[in-house]
């Protein structure tokens, strides 16, 4: 009987993360599954993070999101666009995100964009990109490097373009 109390108790012990993956193996503060995270700017709700599975660390202030994430960005309380990626990291602190990983962020303006990761400040409220991006919309095929924008994809610099759009440009 007492064998059988400890193997419920081991496998019960096992439902929690892998720890070996995370940041150093240090045993997080909490962890949650299913996690919803809303970061808000005048009283508005400017950003929410969706998170599969979540560990978070008390001394940096720290979340690591795991097996997948999805943001939805707001303008003045209107969804504006979202991003998925494959795993992420939010700083409490400053309430910063790094998408890592088959990111995909797309406008409800009609832009998508993919990279590798990207980054969210929140004082800017801007995403950012030091890698490879691809921009697609009905009018563009762009590819380039170094990349930011607004979270609406509608005012974006994008450096060493390639590709090509079917828009008119101002001189």
């Amino acid at each position: 009987m007492t064998g059988m109390l400890l193997l419920i108790f081991l496998l019960a012990c096992s439902e929690t993360g892998n720890y070996d993956t995370i940041s150093g193996k240090r045993v997080p503060d909490q962890e949650i599954w299913n996690a919803v995270i809303s970061v808000s700017r005048s009283g508005k709700t400017s950003t929410r993070v969706y998170a599969a599975h979540l560990v978070k660390y008390e001394d940096t202030k720290d979340m690591f999101i795991r097996d997948s994430m999805r943001i939805d960005f707001f303008r003045d309380g209107k969804h504006s666009s979202y991003l998925t990626a494959d795993s992420g990291i939010v700083n409490e602190r400053k309430e910063n995100i790094v998408a890592i990983g088959n990111v995909v962020m797309v406008s409800d303006s009609g832009f998508t964009a993919y990279a590798d990761s990207l980054f969210w400040f929140k004082e800017d409220n801007k995403v950012y990109t030091n890698g490879a991006i691809q921009i697609f919309s009905e009018q563009d095929t762009l590819y380039g490097t170094n990349f930011e924008s607004d979270t609406e994809l509608e005012n974006w610099i994008i450096y060493k373009p390639l590709g090509k759009t079917m828009r008119k440009f101002d001189k």
